[in-house]
């Protein structure tokens, strides 16, 4: 999985940082995701693009199932071939998550093409949500600014849950590290929250 400038200058640091040196207002770039054969994976949005539906944001030429985590249950979208034959419309903005499951004999390559969605604050639930960076950075969820409280944080590796438990505002170990374009479960225990950025385009 690369992230890459295609339009303008868009950057990962090693640190994490996302950097940028541009007149406007907008940073274009695309970010590759492959989803291995036969598993699951799960993954983000990490661009915005049109109205962030799945035909907008995901073109394949392959098979390919999408498992949504909508109001304490899953919903699907299914494409044969490249062709969206279910859950085309489904929104899949920055920030959110899904399962992406391979259905061909080989691994399926995603190509994210949108824009960096700058200002994008995440909304948290009380309860159990799928969630992700909205800006296409890889690192620990404290340096990436997430507003932890009391909560827990489920990754899925290698088709197992690791969690990571967070209590009055402290992780009880390390922070979970994150890759770009990767979505989690987080049980918040408290209120809804926001997930904000710092991030400021000059």
């Amino acid at each position: 999985m690369r992230t890459n400038a295609l339009l303008l200058a868009v950057a990962v640091a090693a640190s994490g940082s996302l950097l940028a040196q541009t007149t406007s207002k907008n940073i274009v770039g695309y970010v590759n995701k492959t989803v291995p054969k036969n598993q699951f994976l799960m993954i983000a949005n990490p661009l915005n693009n049109g109205g962030n539906t799945v035909e907008e944001v995901i073109k394949i030429s392959s098979d390919l199932a999408l498992y949504h985590f909508v109001g304490g249950s899953f919903t699907g979208s299914t494409a044969l071939g490249g062709a969206w034959i279910e859950g085309a419309d489904v929104v899949v903005a920055p920030g959110g998550g899904f399962f992406a499951f391979g259905l061909d004999a080989a691994d399926v390559k995603i190509t994210f093409v949108g824009e960096v969605a700058v200002g994008k604050v995440v909304s948290i639930p009380n309860g159990l949500s799928i969630r992700s960076s909205a800006l296409p950075q890889a690192g620990k969820l404290d340096g990436l600014e997430y507003p932890v409280g009391d909560e827990t944080v489920y990754q899925f590796v290698s088709g197992n849950y690791a969690g990571t438990d967070a209590l009055g505002g402290t992780w009880l170990g390390d922070a979970p590290t994150v890759a770009v374009a990767e979505s989690f479960f987080v049980l918040n225990n408290e209120p809804s929250k926001n997930w904000s950025r710092s991030f400021t385009i000059n």
